[in-house]
């Protein structure tokens, strides 16, 4: 794997300066998540604002389906959180992927995708969506990996039996396109789970040479200064 870029290291530096804080939460108006998802109980014990250790507790609690539902809505909400659309969008990839009588049960597949990403990991997790994905191009449709993986980076971090697998989405592929050509380009597609490896391989790498977590590496790299 390619070494430690100098403007991840930069910004290992300087956030290690200043005493390692926490990325800052996001604040969300309950009003309008609940005008597309109605009175889910989790728009109720949801912090506000929202930080990510307030979106992980949702994803300790998932037992079922109607609880994995839960946990999307919070990965969801907290990855849209200063955005006007993100409950728009949640509703809609639900509505999309919620016929149980022709066979879509999505708060199931939710399900069963926490318990692989718990149990084997999250590139498994990854490369599971995938291969549903070539036998029905409509499985989870709508849903990318710039938000599954979050789905499934908090499931990891959930887990005691795994590592937690950090987040891919669009800021961390331009940000790889940039300042590591070398990993290849990071495509946000579910048309082979290469590209979540080879990302996911890189970070954990470099995570043990700065000594931090992977998850935040990303972090790091998700920053703006």
């Amino acid at each position: 794997m390619p070494a430690v870029p100098d403007d991840l290291r930069r910004r290992f530096q300087k956030w290690d300066a200043n005493g390692r804080p926490p990325q800052m939460p996001f604040e969300w108006k309950k009003g309008n998540w609940q005008k597309y998802l109605g009175s889910r109980s989790i728009l109720e014990t949801l912090p506000n604002p929202i930080d990510r250790g307030g979106v992980l507790e949702s994803f300790k609690l998932i037992h079922d389906s109607d609880s994995a539902l839960d946990a999307y809505i919070a990965s969801y909400l907290w990855g849209y959180a200063g955005t006007g659309f993100g409950p728009y969008r949640a509703a809609r990839v639900i509505k999309l992927n919620t016929d149980v009588e022709n066979g879509k049960d999505f708060s199931g597949e939710l399900h069963r995708l926490a318990g692989i990403a718990m149990t084997n990991g999250g590139n498994a997790a990854f490369e599971h969506v995938v291969e549903q994905r070539q036998s029905n191009r409509k499985f989870s449709a709508w849903w990318g990996p710039a938000f599954a993986t979050k789905f499934i980076s908090f499931a990891t971090k959930a887990s005691d039996q795994v590592a937690t697998t950090p987040i891919m989405d669009s800021i961390v592929a331009g940000w790889f396109r940039k300042h590591c050509k070398e990993v290849g380009p990071l495509r946000l597609n579910w048309n082979s789970a290469g590209s979540y490896r080879r990302y996911t391989e890189c970070v954990a790498e470099w995570a043990e040479e700065l000594d931090i977590e992977p998850e935040q590496v990303e972090q790091l790299i998700f920053r703006r200064d």
